[in-house]
């Protein structure tokens, strides 16, 4: 999978396909992750989450350019749990989590007030 990113990072002026693409690899990872935890309400809860919250990633990676963050990020969990290092890939995956809802918090804020202005401004 992180081979797979890295591929589709390297192709020069990528398409939005192409974007996408990574995108699903890096969801597919999430679930991978929880998958092989074993924790089964975890595995239900994240599925849920990412279904319904997809296209907040797809907006932060697309508008906040943070594809090269994200794929260091899976990168850096993914040697932690093959190193046999759970508690520091626990530290990598919340700090991972709470960047992305940091990330969406601010675009929505950027988008209420935007809203705002065109409120304004009519």
């Amino acid at each position: 999978m992180l081979a797979e990113c890295e591929r589709l990072a390297a192709i020069p002026d990528r398409t939005t396909r192409e974007k996408f693409q990574e995108l699903e690899v890096g969801i597919d990872l999430h679930r991978v992750i929880v998958e092989i935890s074993g924790n089964v309400m975890l595995h239900g809860m994240l599925c849920g989450i990412l279904d319904k919250c997809q296209h907040y990633a797809w907006t932060e990676l697309l508008w906040l350019d943070e594809w090269k963050i994200a794929r260091d990020e899976h990168a850096e969990i993914v040697e932690a749990i093959c190193a046999g290092d759970a508690s520091q890939a626990g530290t990598l995956a919340r700090s991972h989590v709470r960047g992305s809802r940091d990330n969406v918090l601010r675009l929505l804020q950027a988008k209420s007030d935007y809203q705002s202005f065109l409120a304004k401004a009519s």
